[in-house]
């Protein structure tokens, strides 16, 4: 491992983390930072109105290159990752959730891909949800190795890539030309990939460098049917730059999956109307058929 005034003379990556109310993970996600492999880094926390000793545990951490920011409750993702960029002074920008890890080596790996390929402005990496430490869940891919840089627009739609920010690293630069995170939607994230994608390539490093900790309080479960709202209209957005195929994949796969979910969550009526929409999306398909059967019976089975 590289000492911090070894990794000087090296690109400084600038992490953001956003973070509300995790005083019971933050500590676990600051050390899987400060044990990273590449040392020139500076920890941007901005604290988005936490009632609970988040404060207190980030101000017991002896470190100079962490930076805490106390931003009032704000409650928009896309305005607190904001302000940390406003004061990242990094030639690289990379980002974490205060609930997730990192691999110790995941900084170096994208420093080292960014470095080799130099037409890419930004790069993603693997990863794994998880639980219990250590013990995956799903990962991101199925490959587990490999480098591949290339444009991913279309393929974000195919769900062919994780976008994922905890894996996301981009030059400083890009924000030239993309702009900011959108602060008027509660879920601004895949909008800002989507405008990196449209402008420069991307290296994706398969290896599972990320860890997506799961737990009731995550938003993207707790705001489940806003997001998929966003998703919809993001297709729609963007659907002249795609095939038309593309289109209808993506809309097929996000309203069976907005289905599953209504199931899980006890609406079966919202299921069976969202199946019937993806069926409309790819006719030749029984799928949709196939799930508001087993939705039906599921609700029969509960009378």
């Amino acid at each position: 491992m590289l000492s911090v005034s070894e990794a000087s003379t090296y690109p400084k990556v600038s992490i953001i983390m956003p973070t509300y109310n995790r005083a019971e993970y933050i500590h676990e996600t600051i050390e899987s930072v400060r044990k990273q492999t590449w040392q020139n880094w500076e920890l941007i926390i901005v604290d988005d109105g936490s009632d609970d000793n988040t404060g207190q545990i980030v101000s017991e951490i002896n470190d100079k290159r962490i930076n805490f920011l106390r931003a009032g409750r704000i409650a928009i993702n896309g305005k607190i990752k904001n302000i940390g960029l406003k004061k990242a002074s990094g030639e690289l920008i990379a980002f974490i959730d205060s609930d997730d890890l990192w691999a110790e080596t995941k900084i170096e790996k994208q420093v080292v891909a960014l470095q080799k390929f130099a037409d890419a402005g930004f790069s993603f990496t693997g990863g794994y949800n998880f639980r219990r430490l250590l013990e995956p869940i799903d990962f991101f891919y199925k490959q587990k190795e490999g480098v591949k840089c290339d444009n991913i627009f279309i393929p974000i739609f195919k769900s062919e890539i994780s976008t994922t920010t905890p894996s996301l690293m981009m030059r400083k630069e890009c924000l030239d030309k993309v702009g900011m995170f959108n602060e008027t939607k509660p879920f601004s994230d895949i909008n800002f990939i989507l405008r990196l994608a449209t402008q420069f390539k991307a290296v994706i490093l398969y290896e599972p460098l990320l860890y997506r900790r799961l737990h009731e309080g995550n938003d993207s479960l707790t705001h489940w049917i806003n997001g998929y709202h966003q998703g919809i209209a993001m297709i729609h957005e963007h659907k002249r730059k795609l095939p038309i195929d593309v289109v209808r994949n993506a809309l097929f796969k996000l309203y069976a999956n907005f289905g599953e979910d209504c199931i899980a969550h006890g609406q079966t009526k919202k299921a069976i109307r969202n199946f019937f929409i993806a069926w409309q999306n790819k006719p030749t398909s029984i799928v949709p058929f196939k799930k508001a059967a087993k939705a039906v019976l599921q609700w029969a089975k509960g009378q």
